[in-house]
């Protein structure tokens, strides 16, 4: 995951809380409020313009591993305003947020923030240890339609202390999620929608804590979320590519096994920053990508760690750039799978046949480890990242790809399977906003492929030949790069 993504994924869970201080009620608090089941609280401001909560800047500090100093990552500023809107979005009105705080006869506590008509949460400049990383964060003009509410339930849990996190949108919510970056804005909107013949998106989040870790556990998601209109904008707000934008990606239909990660702190000497475990066994219903009214569909995608896997990460500074280091390893048994490939209409009717499944199972760094850095680029007000990987030691993974069906009814499939190693995989890359697209520089790219074990067949009479391709020194040329803009 990219800094980018991770600090929209933090904001994203944060904004699934309510909007305050929140401590755990006892049993005792709640029967002193005679008469009632519950309390309910209205919040306000006074605030012509709706702001409601404003900070300065908001930081987050470890000590440096070689003493020399301290990294951290800083949020210059940060506002929350509760508004009124018309159709067009404009603010017509401060709103009032209604608080009710519960125990049902399970011995629950919950707080639901509800009778919202519009929220906007604006973060100023984004930065690494004094670099900034992009200029702004928005969530703006985040629409709860009907009985929306977000909720936050201390459960009354025997295996100890354990919170849960639920968003609950009806159709037509959504908002707009933009960041700056050297003068350029990037630009997008949210919207939630209910799975077929419910009424409502709903997404849960569930957080337990022991004495020496956090662990956040995935819970229900029903419906889908979108993420539409994707585009760059000047400074006055326009489209730089006219009526055209980068389109629509969106996932729907979650079902979760088993999905949680654990935080702690790194207990390694001389180490700093953060450790802990992944866990994940999901399969997304229906995953896409959509232009105009045609969508590329991925169905049936599934994820399986088979297993808790490790990461760890910290803050860095090599002198001229400041970042961020993440180390994942004891990687032995990683599946992805897409169980179809289609076509559709953009609503997803007219669905084609399919055109083949894919899948890379077992993947094993066979003891190595995948490292990541990303950092701010260098230079006085230079905006944007720098992204390197190394994957250290050997990669194996078996690929499968399956296409038409066999002619015959319960014959196996035609599938071309092969056993892929990779070996000394180094990316570093740049990625920056740019009024021409998004613009991916090369400033380093190469591994070494082999391909072995190449069969094409039905599963009963192997077709073609078993072979080996092997690649080595596979590079691209420092100072290539790729230039990603809407089609014009």
């Amino acid at each position: 995951m990219t800094l980018r993504n991770l600090v929209t994924f933090s904001f994203v869970i944060a904004g699934s809380s309510p909007l305050m201080a929140m401590q755990p009620l006892g049993d005792e608090f709640m029967a002193a409020v005679s008469g009632q089941s519950g309390i309910t609280i209205e919040m306000t401001t006074q605030d012509p313009n709706g702001d409601f909560l404003t900070t300065g800047a908001i930081r987050f500090t470890e000590n440096d591993k070689d003493g020399k100093g301290k990294d951290y990552l800083e949020i210059g500023s940060l506002k929350l305003r509760t508004i009124e809107t018309d159709g067009a979005g404009n603010m017509i009105g401060v709103d009032t947020i209604r608080t009710d705080i519960d125990v049902d006869s399970g011995g629950n506590v919950s707080i639901r923030s509800s009778d919202i008509n519009t929220l906007d949460l604006e973060l100023g400049e984004i930065s690494l240890s004094g670099r900034t990383l992009f200029g702004a964060m928005r969530f703006s003009v985040w629409e709860f339609v009907g009985n929306s509410y977000l909720e936050t339930v201390l459960l009354n849990d025997v295996a100890g202390s354990k919170i849960a996190f639920r968003t609950v949108m009806e159709a037509g919510s959504g908002l707009t999620y933009q960041f700056d970056e050297d003068g350029l804005t990037f630009s997008s909107d949210v919207v939630f929608l209910p799975a077929t013949g419910q009424s409502e998106f709903r997404s849960e989040l569930f957080l337990t804590g022991d004495s020496d870790k956090l662990k956040l556990e995935l819970g229900e998601t029903s419906g889908s979320f979108e993420i539409k209109n994707i585009s760059l904008l000047d400074p006055a707000g326009n489209n730089i590519f006219g009526a055209n934008n980068f389109g629509d990606v969106g996932y729907s239909d979650i079902t979760i096994n088993t999905g949680y990660i654990t935080i702690a702190a790194n207990d390694t000497p001389g180490v700093d920053g953060l450790k802990g475990v992944i866990n994940a066994d999901l399969n997304i219903g229906s995953a896409f990508y959509r232009t105009g009214d045609q969508r590329l569909n991925m169905r049936n995608v599934q994820l399986r760690t088979n297993g808790e896997i490790n990461y760890q990460t910290d803050f860095t500074d090599n002198g001229y750039s400041t970042g961020i280091d993440a180390t994942i390893y004891g990687v032995s048994d990683l599946d992805l799978i897409i169980g179809a490939l289609t076509l559709s209409s953009g609503d997803g009717s007219n669905e084609s046949l399919s055109m083949g499944s894919y899948a890379i199972e077992n993947l094993n760094l066979n003891g190595g480890s995948i490292e990541q850095q990303i950092y701010t680029l260098p230079g006085s007000g230079a905006q944007g990242m720098q992204m390197d990987l190394t994957i250290a030691g050997t990669t194996s993974f078996d690929l499968t790809i399956k296409d038409d069906p066999a002619v015959n009814n319960g014959d196996p499939d035609p599938v071309l399977t092969a056993e892929v190693v990779l070996n000394n995989v180094s990316v570093s890359q740049t990625i920056d906003q740019t009024s021409k697209g998004l613009h991916i520089g090369i400033l380093n790219q190469s591994m070494d492929a082999n391909i072995n074990a190449i069969r094409v067949g039905d599963g009963l009479i192997q077709q073609g030949q078993s072979g080996r391709l092997v690649m080595n020194n596979l590079s691209l040329q420092p100072g290539s790069y790729f230039r990603i803009e809407p089609l014009q």
